[in-house]
C-alpha cells in the first residue's frame, strides 16, 4: 500500500473535525417551527394562514375582498371556528373604514363597531322610561277581557326577555295583568287587588322570533271583580342572555 502524504492526512483530519462540528451545531440549533428571539415580518402583501388538520382556515391575515373604493387592495384579519364559520373579522365593505365584527355560529352579527362615528353599532341598547310618581295618571281599564294597555316593539337580539311593571286596582276591585308577546300570553297572570300598587316581573324566559326580528310586547290587564278600575304601568322590557 502506497504511503499517504502527511499533508493529505492533515487535510482529512481537518475535514473530519469540521464535519463533527457541523453535526453538533445541527443538533443544538432551534427547531424550524420555533422563534426563540426577534420578530417575524410578512411583507409586500404576503399572508399568514393557520389551518385545522382538515384544511379549514382558523386564522387568516392578508388580502381580502372587496378592494377599497380607490381600487387599492384591502388587508384584514379573519378568525374562524374549527367548523369554518366566521367568528371575528377586521374588515370593511370597501367604502367605510375597517371595523371589528363578531358573528355567532349561525352567521348573525352580534357585535360591530360604528365605522362612521365610532362607538357601538350593534347591538342596540335601550333605556326604558317609567313614571316617577302618580302612577294612576296612566293607562286604565274596566274591561272584563284582556285589554292592551302598553305596547313595545322589542328587537330580539337576545334569546330571553325580562318584562316588569306596576299594577293596581281600585278598592274593592280585582283584576289581572299579563304580558303578551306577538299576540300570545307570555308572562304569568298576576292577580291585582286591595287597592295598593305592587311591582311585578316576568322572565327571564325565551323570547319568540328569529334573531334581530321585532317582537311585539304588550302589557294587558282586565277586571275580574268589582266595579272599579284596573291600572297598569310598565318599567321596561330588556333582552338578556340564556
Amino acid at each position: 500500500m502506497a504511503a499517504i502524504p502527511q499533508d493529505l492526512l492533515d487535510r482529512i483530519r481537518t475535514l473530519e473535525r469540521q464535519v463533527r462540528e457541523l453535526s453538533g451545531r445541527a443538533q443544538t440549533r432551534p427547531a424550524l417551527d420555533k422563534i426563540q428571539h426577534g420578530q417575524v415580518v410578512i411583507g409586500e402583501g404576503g399572508t399568514l394562514t393557520v389551518q385545522t388538520p382538515s384544511g379549514k382556515d382558523l386564522v387568516y391575515i392578508g388580502g381580502i375582498s372587496p378592494a377599497h373604493a380607490d381600487g387599492s387592495g384591502q388587508y384584514g384579519v379573519l378568525i374562524s371556528r374549527e367548523d369554518g364559520s366566521l367568528a371575528l373579522s377586521m374588515a370593511s365593505d370597501g367604502t367605510m373604514p375597517q371595523g371589528i365584527t363578531i358573528d355567532d355560529s349561525r352567521g348573525n352579527t352580534i357585535f360591530t363597531e360604528d365605522r362612521v362615528a365610532g362607538g357601538l353599532a350593534v347591538p342596540y341598547l335601550h333605556s326604558p322610561f317609567y313614571p316617577a310618581y302618580k302612577l294612576d295618571r296612566y293607562a286604565t281599564t274596566d274591561s272584563g277581557s284582556p285589554d292592551s294597555m302598553w305596547t313595545a316593539a322589542h328587537i330580539r337580539y337576545h334569546p330571553k326577555l325580562v318584562v316588569s311593571g306596576f299594577a293596581a286596582a281600585d278598592q274593592g276591585t280585582t283584576g289581572v295583568v299579563q304580558v303578551y308577546v306577538n299576540g300570545s300570553p307570555w308572562g304569568e297572570a298576576h292577580n291585582i287587588g286591595d287597592g295598593a300598587w305592587f311591582h311585578w316581573s316576568d322572565g327571564a324566559a325565551p323570547c319568540p322570533g328569529d334573531y334581530a326580528s321585532v317582537a311585539t310586547v304588550e302589557i294587558k290587564a282586565w277586571r275580574t271583580g268589582g266595579g272599579g278600575t284596573v291600572y297598569a304601568c310598565p318599567v321596561g322590557a330588556v333582552g338578556v342572555q340564556s
